[in-house]
């Protein structure tokens, strides 16, 4: 693993609490523990101990190519039912429970009571403001958004909203994934669903308004995705990509402006909304096409393709540094 230096407020973060044991609080605990922290899991269902321990097993491998760093080892992760006992002498929180916004309020409002007040909380919310994450809590401003991308270990983006009123626990969160090798955006103000999701969810509405149509099945659109788009925002964002599409950069702005006109013409009309029964159509595609042989070849797919292509990109930017 390429470390990149810890310093400040970052370098005293040694022990980290994620709450929750499903699939992004055990992620954040595989890509905690390959930076070679102390992990404490909290659940207060005890068979998610099982989960985590298959979980971690399964990320090794990725893990291992990835690049773990010195003294990384699944053994620094502990499981506890006890969330006192899982937030003893922490120095970073990571909440990861269930996406329902009374429950995280009241959560929230109980990490906060059982930690110091220096410590950072961040929720890996995937849509709630932190405004409303921060209600119940005594220190509102160590309470933050750090929302990954799934699973956490693999891909590297988190995204920082709720800097407004926590700037310094944000600026101490940005700091604290990065030296861990994620990819940091910080939002300068806050919206539902951040960045990732809302342009995700933008893909997939398209998705559903071309599959109600009738005009291909899911494996057609996305391999139309994977094999086009998708690749070069492996690379670059789609507007580093789109700027790249024009002769003459420095008429770009004239050129965008034709990209109203084309957007209008033929993408989905706005009054399309899925509905239940689109959305339900939709769920059975993917499981009679997409998933029709199960999740196991497209997790092997995906972990062997996101750890290339991250490597790949890495090998790609320090040639370019040394050219």
């Amino acid at each position: 693993m390429t470390e990149k230096k810890r310093s400040g407020a970052a370098n005293r973060i040694a022990r980290v609490t994620c709450i929750g044991g499903g699939m992004i609080g055990a992620g954040w605990a595989a890509h905690f523990m390959r930076a070679s922290l102390k992990v404490v899991v909290y659940s207060p269902a005890a068979e998610r101990e099982t989960f985590l321990r298959e979980y971690l097993a399964k990320a090794m491998p990725a893990l291992a190519k990835l690049g773990m760093a010195p003294g990384a080892s699944p053994t620094r992760v502990h499981f506890t039912t006890n969330m006192e006992d899982a937030l003893k002498d922490t120095d970073f929180v990571q909440e990861s429970a269930t996406e329902n916004i009374d429950a995280k309020i009241k959560l929230i409002g109980e990490i906060d009571g059982l930690t110091a007040p220096s410590v950072v909380i961040a929720s890996s919310s995937s849509g709630f403001l932190a405004a409303d994450l921060r209600r119940a809590a005594r220190h509102p401003e160590r309470i933050l958004v750090g929302h990954p991308f799934n699973p956490p270990y693999l891909v590297p983006l988190v995204e920082i909203a709720g800097g407004d009123v926590a700037s310094q626990a944000a600026a101490t969160a940005s700091e604290f994934y990065k030296s861990t090798g994620c990819e940091v955006v910080s939002l300068d103000r806050e919206i539902a669903g951040y960045i990732g999701n809302r342009i995700q969810y933008a893909v997939l509405r398209e998705i559903l308004y071309i599959m109600s149509q009738g005009v291909a099945d899911l494996q057609a659109i996305d391999t139309a995705i994977a094999s086009g788009p998708a690749i070069r925002w492996a690379v670059m964002g789609a507007s580093s990509a789109l700027f790249l599409a024009t002769r003459n950069p420095t008429a770009y702005a004239d050129y965008a402006e034709d990209f109203a006109a084309e957007m209008t013409g033929f993408l989905a009309p706005p009054d399309f909304q899925p509905d239940r029964q689109l959305m339900r159509a939709y769920g059975e595609q993917v499981l009679k096409g997409i998933g029709a042989n199960g999740q196991a070849e497209l997790m092997e797919l995906r972990d062997a393709g996101v750890v290339g292509i991250r490597g790949a990109l890495r090998r790609a930017k320090k040639s370019l540094k040394g050219a």
